[in-house]
């Protein structure tokens, strides 16, 4: 990871990012919407990105985008120059990705037939073939498992092999792909694996100059391997954009077996989305202050509070606690 002067001063120097995306709307079939909102997403060549954001927060629907995989219903959403929705092939042949469901990814009868497709479908020697399949496989632990059948692994080998699959590329200075797109990549990795892949992913960056955006639940991964982070909220929003050392310390950990935590992070994400960020300085303690101060100005608990959902309305507050950040967009963004 870049220091936070370097991702800034980076951003400003390079011109034409991998990825661009403003504004994007999507809408589901069951009712539910996601949009983006105003502060632009933009992934430079060179630079890591993370997503992060509790489940549901669209995180995975705006990498399908980014691959071209879905069609906005508005906004715009650019990769490696072009729209995403008509990328031509050749630009795909320089994207390595790897999707929520593995499963979806993987087509050989075996471990070993998988990592193959794609070195013998760019019409690779068969030496070299066998040199990225057994390089990759050994990479992600999976070489001795090359000969099985893959729909006899278990959930966790095949997200492995999704990974080895899509990185079978990313073989130092012979090969390199424009763009590498990875939705949860340390889900089925032990630590080793974890340091593993990220070691490849800055090798990449490096060598290649490769565009990287990647989701993760993982925050203790972020700030080794992010130059950049996008916090989304509720409806897919962008709450907050910048290097990780701006953006994690105002994130509480999600992803905690405690009841208390997931409340306090829904709560935060629910008023950042509607402008009233609470900063990294304040606890429940606080808060709680704020909420006493507030019901003893109304009178006591309003009858319609236990109505439902108040999005989108007002609630009158004598003080909100830490800074509001309303309108932010990136400083690349006119």
């Amino acid at each position: 990871m870049k220091s936070d002067v370097d991702a800034n001063a980076f951003r400003s120097a390079v011109s034409t990012p991998a990825v661009e995306v403003d504004d994007l709307r999507h809408h589901f079939e069951d009712g539910t919407d996601i949009r983006t909102g105003d502060i632009r997403l933009e992934v430079f060549p060179g630079e890591c990105v993370v997503l992060i954001g509790p489940n549901g927060s669209g995180k995975s629907t705006i990498l399908n985008h980014i691959l071209g995989l879905s069609k906005p219903l508005g906004g715009t959403v650019r990769t490696l120059g072009h729209a995403s929705v008509s990328l031509p092939d050749d630009c795909r042949a320089h994207i390595a990705a790897v999707v929520q469901n593995p499963d979806d990814q993987l087509i050989g009868p075996t471990v070993k037939d998988d990592v193959a497709f794609l070195p013998v479908n760019i019409g690779l020697a068969r030496g070299e073939v066998a040199r990225l399949v057994e390089s990759s496989l050994r990479r992600f632990g999976l070489w001795e498992a090359g000969d099985r059948v893959v729909h006899a692994l278990s959930v966790g080998e095949r997200r492995r092999l999704a990974l080895a699959g899509a990185l079978v590329l990313c073989d130092g200075e012979h090969h390199g792909p424009k763009l590498i797109v990875l939705d949860e990549p340390f889900a089925a990795l032990d630590p080793v694996g974890r340091k593993t892949l990220t070691d490849l992913i800055l090798e990449m960056r490096l060598r290649h100059g490769t565009a990287v955006v990647l989701t993760t639940h993982y925050l203790e991964s972020v700030p080794e391997i992010a130059d950049w982070v996008y916090l989304l909220g509720p409806g897919g929003r962008i709450l907050k954009a910048g290097p990780p050392s701006d953006v994690i310390p105002s994130v509480p950990a999600w992803g905690s077996e405690r009841e208390s935590d997931a409340i306090w992070f829904a709560l935060r994400m629910e008023l950042a989305s509607r402008g009233a960020d609470l900063g990294a300085g304040i606890d429940v303690a606080k808060l709680a202050d704020v909420v006493e101060e507030w019901l003893a100005s109304a009178g006591g608990v309003p009858s319609d509070l236990g109505s439902g959902s108040r999005a989108g309305t007002e609630i009158p507050c004598p003080a909100r606690p830490g800074p509001v950040t309303r309108g932010l967009r990136s400083s690349r963004t006119p």
